[in-house]
């Protein structure tokens, strides 16, 4: 039978009884065919989640694009190197002329435009202000399009009343994948594209043995020091998914030592740890004090970022040092990161130390995608 013919006028000729029916079941199917319209629409926006990692409150906007006045927070002569290797090679380079202009401005304090060969980006984060609970309005759910008869209509369900508000139209210019789950691990304060080089990284932590093990454990361990290291990150001005950084270096472990006698959560050396004011002495050792070391490792990291204008290069530099990478920039012509990595201007671990530290922040952001649990017990954290 036609669905037209419920829609027809009626015909004098039918009987009463025969009129009367097709009128419930055209009135039936109006019905239906408008919940199915409405329930599509809902569904859609409802997913339409933004895609960065976000915690209760926060939500990344848009890349920050210059770097604030600060200058750098303390005169060491690594920084004093490297400012040396770039002066000597800008003469005979345009674009290390340039560079070390910006560079020269910073470290003195001024703004300028953030570097962005690398495409590594901080990202401005919009916290909105707390909920207050006596003006909260419960959620109503959505209706369930119902077909004649009373069953639900095939591949949809009720939708929970606290799922949330739809996301508006602003929020569509940050989505990249809408079924991805928010994750408690990150704030998505940081943007990178994906490369092969990180890519090897995220499937070693999520598919390899050991490295779904490294990271089970980091997402342990990291439940007792996230929040505080999150404070004293967004405090220095740094981004606070970078935190991710102390899994790269010691796994969160704030008992870790190196064969080169660096230790703590955030492994400082004992000489980078003197000129921040730490003490480091037999008895004495300010490195195994998680919040002391990282309100120094959020301090040299925002002084790294002043002398480099790039958070890739900043990363390269605390693994490997700032003379050495700023040589790198300066053999390179340019300061972009991966082409140091392409060109292997630097040592092997550094070339992986800032794919490994991307590639942790993109798995703890999508960590329920990848399997893990995000709710883990501090009473394991620091085994």
């Amino acid at each position: 039978m036609k669905i037209r013919r419920f829609f027809a006028s009626d015909s004098e000729e039918l009987p009463i009884k025969k009129r009367l029916v097709h009128k419930v079941v055209a009135s039936a199917l109006l019905t239906a065919v408008m919940a199915i319209g409405t329930s599509f629409y809902a569904i859609k926006h409802r997913h339409a989640a933004p895609d960065e990692a976000t915690v209760a409150g926060a939500r990344a906007v848009e890349p920050i694009a210059e770097i604030p006045a600060r200058g750098l927070s303390r005169q060491r002569d690594d920084f004093a190197k490297a400012l040396d290797i770039l002066a000597s090679a800008a003469d005979a380079n345009p674009h290390l002329a340039d560079y070390y202009k910006r560079v020269s401005k910073r470290v003195e304090g001024h703004p300028t435009r953030a570097e962005s060969a690398s495409g590594v980006q901080a990202m401005k984060v919009r916290r909105d202000p707390p909920v207050d609970p006596d003006k909260m309005v419960a959620d109503v759910p959505m209706p369930v399009p119902q077909l004649p008869g009373g069953s639900t209509l095939p591949g949809t369900s009720p939708v929970a009343a606290n799922d949330g508000p739809a996301a508006s139209d602003e929020d569509d210019s940050v989505q990249a994948n809408a079924n991805d789950i928010a994750s408690p691990l990150t704030v998505g304060d940081m943007t990178f594209g994906m490369n092969p080089a990180i890519e090897h990284w995220v499937s070693y932590y999520t598919t390899s043995k050991t490295g779904r093990q490294t990271m089970t454990i980091g997402i342990t361990r990291s439940s007792a020091f996230l929040e505080m290291a999150r404070q004293e990150f967004r405090r220095a001005g740094v981004p606070e998914d970078l935190v991710w950084l102390a899994h790269v270096e010691s796994v969160w472990n704030p008992r870790a030592v190196s064969p080169a006698a660096a230790g703590g959560i955030w492994q400082f050396i004992p000489k980078t740890a003197k000129e921040y004011g730490m003490t480091v002495e037999s008895g004495n050792d300010e490195r195994a004090d998680p919040m002391k070391q990282t309100r120094v490792a959020a301090a040299y990291l925002r002084d790294l970022y002043t002398l480099f204008g790039d958070w890739a290069l900043a990363m390269a530099a605390y693994n490997s040092g700032e003379p050495r990478v700023m040589e790198a920039v300066v053999k390179n012509g340019r300061a972009n990161f991966w082409e140091l990595y392409n060109k292997q201007l630097l040592p092997k671990e550094t070339c992986d130390y800032v794919p490994k530290i991307l590639a942790v922040i993109e798995v703890a952001s999508r960590a329920d995608s990848y399997g893990f649990t995000t709710g883990a017990s501090e009473t394991t954290a620091g085994r």
